[in-house]
């Protein structure tokens, strides 16, 4: 499994699983589509693990830290 399935994957359990699911997301972010808001996150997490040095495990850690960096610039 590639490090994008393994995003996919973590995105539907934080969605699902946390209080700040995607319709929170949603609403910070007025105008973009799940889609677009998927790959910002998954882009975000991404630069954040090779900033890391590529650490081993910390995906989820790097997709939740991602994800409240893009919430957070859409409530500026």
């Amino acid at each position: 499994m590639g490090a994008t399935d393994k995003k996919r994957g973590i995105f539907s359990r934080v969605s699902k699983g946390s209080k700040k699911g995607t319709s929170d997301i949603k609403a910070a972010h007025h105008g973009i589509n799940e889609a677009k808001l998927n790959q910002m996150i998954r882009e975000q997490a991404y630069f954040l693990w090779e900033k890391q040095g590529r650490p081993q495990g910390q995906d989820f850690s790097h997709w939740v830290k991602a994800e409240k960096e893009i919430v957070s610039r859409g409530k500026k």
